[in-house]
């Protein structure tokens, strides 16, 4: 049995140097986290990438399956189920690629399946679970951190002292690795070995951190490790090797060392006599409080009945408190590991944010969202002027030079434009003619595209606003270009007969996108009197709350732009439903929620 190639063998005390965050509980009892690493957050990446890539070859392959299957040629049965049901997948789609993170993350405790397979976490800056919003933050400027094939939000998280992406810069998460279980040193103390310890404090620490990470790492890696710790040892235990592999070599030398220290109470690094009674006396405490977790596990708290209640919240105090009383006795790392993790898992049930849904979410519309829209004004004011005013400096220049809009305008726009005189003086004279059966694929469509300009106006705030000021200015020169094209081909009635039923809430909620974005950029470059990352997550999570009410906004206008923008109603018929949405929904932003105290507005803008 010969030992591994190692050309370079480092001190002991080094082979598991990783890096460890402390955080405090509202329980004044420390939590410690140790940071993942990039390679296994990038390895979480591609696990994430291959399920999400599975999902849609099986989505794909199951609606091919059923359309194969639809009946033809029966009063139009094919083409209307065909339509709806390429729909669904547009929109499928679009939800995978922007929900998958966020759905995992906000509502399954930090974790996607890949990163549960490589055994980390997103939580947050305070140890806490990360809640929906944090999670969307994440999940939305992404976008940004996968420029560059992902070397904008490798490279930032390979520079950050926490690892942490831009994503993560703004929601105020971090991500950890799980602690993974072991034996107790206190539970398999045998009283019958004495004497004085036989292994240094950083050798001993070598040896408990392999064998609690030892499943967690790749074979080659375990294997070197393990030599280069047992060689170490072998002077002093002795080790056979043709009979004994490493490993069970290990856990005798682990299981013989911690019976000498825990007879020799009060030395750095083993097991006291306090720690072995502490476990032996609240064994059964931690077993009752391990099935109430198991119980509640992916259902939170309410799926407890009443009466468990106070009995759940007894016995995570009696933890915290054991917790603190096993580091004060100097108990191993498997038990503070272990205590650690079940205070964290009831720290989670406890301090995570409940009560969310819909009820919740119409509440935000009705009275939260345009609070808030009104807080921000500055902003979205300022937002609305980065995109009306090139749109009126294009539409005013092309008004003196027509030949300018073949310059601005797509091809595609022009050539509607000129089959728009040709259908003007026909019956049918709409801005875009849409068969009935084609308007849920369209609408599907409509949808997924607004949202996904809105998120990419939302992402580029993490870049201190440059991004979104780029979309923002680029979408108004393209209306104010197709604005004056029309305007020019005598077309105005037309244009804005399709565009102004929807446009009046589609081109607000961008704006107010745009003011989000800008809110959560000016904390890089105006940050006030609060550190620059305190003040990024504080605007962000405003700024993900506004987003919150935009994608509402854009879906209720995709469905306008899709089944009666392009329907076959009289003009003066979509001209007053356009002045209607103009009148109301300006009042609804000023007027809506304005009789509640400030303290309720601080509470909903917060909770949503």
């Amino acid at each position: 049995m010969n030992p591994p190639n190692n050309p370079r063998t480092p001190p002991v005390d080094d082979l598991f140097a990783d890096r460890y965050l402390a955080v405090e509980t509202p329980e004044h009892v420390d939590l410690g986290f140790q940071l993942a690493d990039i390679g296994s957050r990038f390895a979480a990446f591609v696990l994430d990438a291959l399920a999400m890539f599975g999902s849609l070859v099986a989505v794909l392959v199951g609606a091919t399956f059923v359309m194969r299957w639809l009946p033809s040629g029966v009063g139009g049965v094919f083409e209307t189920a065909t339509n709806w049901i390429t729909a669904g997948v547009s929109l499928f789609v679009f939800v995978l690629f922007w929900g998958y993170f966020v759905f995992f993350e906000g509502l399954r405790d930090g974790q996607t399946p890949g990163k549960r397979v490589m055994g980390i976490r997103v939580v947050e800056d305070r140890g806490g679970p990360v809640d929906f919003r944090s999670a969307a933050i994440r999940g939305l400027l992404r976008v940004i951190d996968l420029l560059g094939f992902g070397a904008v939000g490798g490279g930032v998280a390979f520079l950050h002292p926490r690892t942490k992406r831009l994503g993560d810069l703004a929601a105020g998460t971090l991500v950890v690795r799980d602690r993974v279980a072991g034996a107790l040193p206190e539970e398999m103390a045998d009283r019958t070995v004495s004497g004085a310890p036989l292994l240094s404090d950083p050798e001993f620490a070598a040896v408990q951190r392999y064998l609690l990470r030892r499943e967690t790492l790749l074979p080659a890696v375990r294997r070197r490790f393990g030599w280069e710790i047992a060689e170490r040892l072998e002077d002093r235990v002795p080790w056979h090797r043709e009979t004994v592999s490493v490993d069970e070599y290990l856990v005798g030398v682990q299981s013989e060392e911690v019976s000498r220290r825990a007879a020799t109470s009060g030395r750095t690094g083993g097991v006291s006599r306090e720690a072995v009674a502490l476990v032996q006396n609240q064994a059964g405490r931690w077993r009752e409080y391990r099935e109430l977790l198991e119980r509640v596990d992916g259902k939170g708290l309410s799926s407890l009945p009443s009466k468990s209640l106070p009995k759940f919240a007894s016995l995570y105090r009696e933890v915290a408190a054991d917790l603190a009383r096993a580091r004060t006795y100097g108990g191993s790392p498997e038990l503070l590991y272990a205590l650690e993790r079940m205070v964290a898992s009831g720290h989670n049930l406890i301090y995570r944010v409940s009560g969310r849904g819909w009820g919740r979410f119409v509440l935000w519309l009705r009275a939260g969202f345009p609070r808030l829209v009104r807080r921000r004004w500055k902003p979205i004011a300022i937002a609305a002027a980065l995109f009306y005013l090139p749109a009126l400096v294009v539409y005013s220049a092309i008004g003196l030079d027509p030949d300018l809009a073949y310059d601005i305008v797509p091809v595609e726009m022009i050539l509607r434009a000129q089959d728009g005189l040709e259908r003007e003086a026909q019956a049918s004279a709409e801005y875009v003619e849409v068969p009935s059966v084609l308007m849920p694929m369209m609408a599907s469509r409509l949808i997924s595209n607004n949202v996904q300009v809105t998120f990419m106006v939302f992402a580029g705030g993490i870049t201190a606003g440059i991004g979104s000021l780029v979309i923002l200015f680029l979408n108004g020169v393209m209306l104010g270009g197709v604005a004056g094209l029309y305007h020019d081909y005598g077309l105005d009635a037309q244009l804005w007969a399709f565009v102004l039923p929807h446009g009046v809430l589609e081109l607000t909620a961008i704006v107010i996108a745009g003011g989000a974005a800008l809110w959560m950029g000016s904390a890089v470059v105006m940050p006030g009197r609060r550190r620059r990352r305190d003040a990024l997550v504080e605007r962000a999570q405003e700024a993900i709350s506004l987003m919150g009410g935009v994608i509402f906004l854009l879906v209720l206008a995709g469905l306008i732009e899709a089944f009666i923008s392009p329907a076959q109603i009289p003009r003066p018929m979509k001209f007053a439903f356009a002045s209607l949405i103009a009148v109301s929904f300006p009042f609804y932003l000023v007027r809506a929620g304005a009789s509640a105290g400030a303290t309720n507005e601080v509470r909903v803008a917060r909770d949503v």
